[in-house]
């Protein structure tokens, strides 16, 4: 299913207001994110993402999304090996 033009420059207005922004609520994170805004207060609700809550309101700060989005790096080939080889050399 194609994206009529008006949704897609909604789409790109709303991403350029986040990009200035350093405090994002539910609706902000999702899109942020890429998924929707109830998947956003489940991951808050089970404690699985950083954020602030006032009230029922939640908030979050866009460089703490950030560092979630990359806190599980997966190591290349090429450092997986001098790692492996490191540790013959250790032992």
């Amino acid at each position: 299913m194609k994206v009529g033009i008006e949704e897609r420059i909604e789409r790109i207005e709303k991403l350029l207001i986040i990009s200035a922004k350093q405090v994002l609520n539910a609706g902000e994170c999702a899109l942020m994110l890429g998924i929707s805004e109830s998947r956003v207060r489940h991951l808050a609700c089970d404690k699985d993402i950083p954020h602030y809550k006032k009230g029922k309101l939640l908030f979050f700060k866009k460089s703490e999304i950030e560092d979630w989005m990359l806190r599980d790096r997966v190591p290349t080939n090429e450092e997986m090996k001098n790692k492996a080889n490191l540790y013959c050399l250790t032992k």
